[in-house]
């Protein structure tokens, strides 16, 4: 059965790691950690790589969530990738654990006046 977990989520930390500058696009390495409230609660530490020029920006990423979704406890892994093509965000299959064990599907982020919500629909054997 597929159920839909949302969230709203702060940013505490941004914080560039490297970058590097050739032809014309930027290369960068952030790392991000994030606070979600709601139906997914908990930590999340983003491992992100931008590439950007005048005219496209895009980025890769990994994140991995501890908390809980639904009430469910464990930790789940997702993965960005993001471009002038939009956004897609899904769960690493095999990544969940604990109680998010099996844990499969995709996200969608919302920005808003500066407010950051989350969307995970999911499905998890036995829920």
């Amino acid at each position: 059965m597929t159920r839909t977990a949302v969230a709203a989520f702060e940013l505490d930390k941004w914080e560039p790691q490297a970058q590097d500058e050739a032809g014309g696009t930027a290369f960068a390495q952030v790392l991000i950690e994030k606070t979600f409230t709601g139906a997914a609660e908990g930590t999340s530490r983003v491992e992100m790589l931008t590439a950007s020029n005048e005219t496209s920006r895009a980025y890769v990423a990994f994140e991995r969530f501890t908390g809980s979704v639904d009430g469910r406890k464990g930790s789940f892994v997702l993965r960005h990738a993001a471009g002038d093509e939009g956004l897609s965000l899904v769960l690493l299959p095999g990544s969940g654990t604990d109680e998010l064990a099996g844990i499969s599907g995709s996200a969608d982020i919302d920005i808003d006046e500066g407010k950051h919500t989350f969307t995970l629909v999911y499905d998890l054997p036995g829920a």
